[in-house]
């Protein structure tokens, strides 16, 4: 037997070692080629739990994934160019709360709605730019946690007002898809088996993508089956259970910036982008989101007005996420409400409802 071992052991070497040359040559053709992972796996690199237990996971500051486009996390931990806590003299300035929407999933930093709206608010090119807007957004939030967010990060920054980006889905339990992927890689990690292979896949871009692939296939495979998985009711509430679950976060806002000094808030209630806007289904919940921000003393945007001038299919990446026209048409929405605000006006000469989608990239998710 030992013989026989002995024997194998020339070839046994061998063939692990083309392997190893095999993947090795993989890789660094994955890297020149500059390959990606994609959206769905962005977490891995740009996310981390939380010492906050309310928060429960986080953007990691500093980092950095590439995806279908860049996606770069500041140092204080938010999808945005540098800013700095100390707002700048004569500077106003906007704190965006939101989910995957605000954060701007499947579009470059620069195409989501916050950057967007920022662009439209300033003063025209060669001029200083009078207005901030920092994106506070992160993929899979609720409420509560974009409620944390403001107590903990974006009152720091001396904001003039407060955008909450609400989600359809906003009223749901923290156990999101992303919160799956942070807590199920922490879970690996307490393996010996586990911490190998985050590490391989961390450092692995060609790992890293076949771990994409597979994901990928699997969301794609539970995109097919659902087609609109927002087809029928959001919750199993009923309306005024919904309403009064609204009503009582928005009070939880309203109620922070009172006491930050009466900061003023203001409520967009983001469409789903799932059929037709002529027969949009869930227009009850837009009018329960209205009276519950009305009630507690914060503004209201309804987005659905400006997005009915449009197939549903331009302004969309998937059922949830808007298209970079998509966020461009939310952006000019929310200064045409902020300029009856008193705040800088877009340039005259289109209303939100008045984009070309030629004029815009084109993103498709699944």
């Amino acid at each position: 037997m030992r013989r026989r071992l002995r024997a194998l052991l020339p070839s046994l070497a061998l063939a692990l070692g083309s392997v190893a040359f095999t993947l090795a040559v993989l890789e660094v053709a994955f890297r020149m080629a500059g390959v990606h992972v994609g959206t769905v796996q962005i977490s891995r690199r740009t996310m981390r739990r939380s010492s906050n237990p309310r928060l429960k996971f986080e953007l990691r500051p500093g980092s950095h994934a590439r995806a279908e486009v860049d996606y770069r996390i500041n140092d204080e931990g938010m999808r945005d160019r540098p800013r700095a806590a100390g707002k700048p003299a004569g500077t106003r300035r906007i704190a965006i709360l939101g989910d995957s929407i605000a954060f701007g999933y499947w579009v470059a930093e620069d195409d989501a709605f916050p950057h967007q709206l920022e662009g439209l608010l300033s003063s025209p090119p060669g001029g200083a730019t009078a207005v901030e807007v920092l994106n506070f957004g992160v993929p899979g939030y609720n409420l509560e946690q974009e409620t944390e967010i403001l107590r903990e990060r974006a009152l720091g920054f001396s904001p003039d007002l407060v955008i909450v980006a609400l989600c359809l889905n906003d009223l749901e339990g923290a156990e999101s898809y992303e919160h799956g992927l942070v807590m199920d890689r922490r879970l690996r990690s307490s393996s010996l088996a586990g911490r190998a292979y985050e590490g391989l896949v961390g450092r692995s871009l060609l790992f890293s993508w076949i771990e994409y692939r597979r994901a990928e296939q699997a969301a794609r495979r539970e995109f097919v089956k659902a087609r609109d998985p927002w087809a029928g009711p959001l919750y199993a509430e009923t309306l005024v259970q919904q309403q009064d679950g609204l009503a009582a976060r928005f009070r939880t806002i309203a109620s922070l910036l009172e006491g930050a000094g009466k900061i003023p808030g203001v409520v967009a209630v983001f469409p789903t982008f799932g059929s037709r806007f002529e027969r949009y289904r869930h227009a009850d919940f837009h009018r329960i989101a209205t009276r519950a921000a009305s009630d507690a003393g914060l503004g209201i945007v309804d987005l659905i007005d400006c997005f009915r001038g449009y197939d549903f299919r331009d302004v969309r990446v998937d059922v949830v996420h808007p298209s970079p026209l998509g966020h461009r048409v939310a952006a000019h929405a929310l200064a045409d409400a902020l300029c009856a605000r008193g705040w800088p006006c877009p340039p005259a000469g289109r209303r939100c409802g008045e984009y070309r989608k030629d004029d815009f990239k084109q993103v498709r998710g699944y």
